[in-house]
């Protein structure tokens, strides 16, 4: 089995146990501000979950690690490489899985792997090693020869993706939403996939809308927002910090106007109103929050068009932190 190299754990980032970093990283698309001075430290071994709502600069802060795209200043580094100086070197050591499926749906499995891993230069009885090699780690190894991937499930040509990111053994793997609209067991074989390479030393980052899927997969997340990282670390230290329940109410303008003035006598428990209108109520307590709630539907509204109750989690952390359902965003 192929191992990587692993920092120990509980590790510092620094600049020779570091996978990514990037310093002050700015990027913009015109007058849109994509990437607002990003810095970033992401460890060799580790397991990272990227979140942010759509248009947060995820893809942008991807592309720019991948040397796909050039940052207007600061620097991005992958294993001390300097991405825009040395954009080939990078994708020797880096893989990307994209959200959208990069198959060719008239060949087989194996005669996908063979196109892909011909483009990074493998041949012979090497390419044929490591296609049986991505192939078994993701479960495609009884369909490699069966013709038109088209045929295939969603799920299975997701974990095809998968395998054409593994053929060059890249030291980081990068993952865009690898399991939207996939079938339970594809995304059982991506987490038990994803967890052997990460156990094996690879660092992967993991970029998804599905929060209890980076509470199953992830030791650290990074939650960007308009260009910027607001919030990262061990995931545990995130809930520390942050775990609150919330209590989603939408009512009626007149019952709205009532309910905050009746939370405005409580300190105890914060409020806001989202931009779609929800007045949303978070509290370190759950109880201090669903009391309240329940007076609200006993005295105000006992009708509403819909009452949201979230015990403490990574979705109860991140609309906390940014205002929105990831789904949502």
């Amino acid at each position: 089995m192929t191992t990587f190299q692993q920092a120990p754990a509980g590790s510092a980032a620094s600049g020779t146990d570091a996978a990514l970093e990037l310093n002050s990283i700015v990027k913009s698309f015109g007058t849109t501000l994509a990437v607002d001075g990003i810095s970033w430290t992401v460890r060799r071994g580790d397991f990272v979950g990227l979140l942010g709502p759509n248009g947060a600069g995820k893809t942008t802060l991807i592309s720019i690690i991948a040397g796909l795209v050039k940052n207007d200043s600061g620097q991005a580094r992958v294993l001390t490489i300097d991405t825009s100086k040395e954009p080939n070197r990078v994708k020797g050591v880096l893989g990307i899985v994209p959200q959208d499926l990069a198959v060719y749906p008239e060949l087989s499995a194996r005669d996908n792997l063979q196109f892909f891993g011909a483009m990074y230069g493998l041949r012979g009885r090497e390419l044929k090693s490591r296609i049986d090699d991505a192939l078994r780690r993701v479960g495609l190894d009884d369909r490699a020869a069966r013709p038109a991937v088209g045929k295939f499930s969603g799920g299975q040509k997701r974990r095809l993706n998968i395998a054409a990111a593994l053929l060059h053994r890249p030291q980081i793997l990068i993952l865009d939403e690898p399991t939207v609209g996939i079938d339970p067991q594809s995304r059982n074989y991506i987490f038990d996939t994803l967890r052997e390479l990460n156990r094996g030393g690879m660092t992967i980052v993991y970029v998804t809308h599905y929060m209890e899927e980076v509470e199953a997969l992830c030791r650290t997340v990074a939650i960007v927002d308009h260009g910027r990282i607001i919030e990262e670390g061990p995931l545990d230290d995130i809930l520390a910090r942050h775990g609150t329940s919330l209590v989603r109410l939408t009512l009626r303008p007149e019952e709205l106007r009532s309910a905050v003035a009746l939370l405005e006598q409580h300190p105890e428990v914060t409020h806001r109103i989202t931009g779609d209108g929800v007045l949303q109520i978070s509290s370190r307590a759950l109880q201090d929050a669903v009391a309240l709630v329940t007076r609200i539907l006993a005295d105000i509204a006992p009708n509403p068009e819909s009452c949201q109750i979230l015990p403490p989690s990574l979705e109860t952390v991140f609309i906390e932190l940014t205002g929105n359902q990831l789904r949502d965003a």
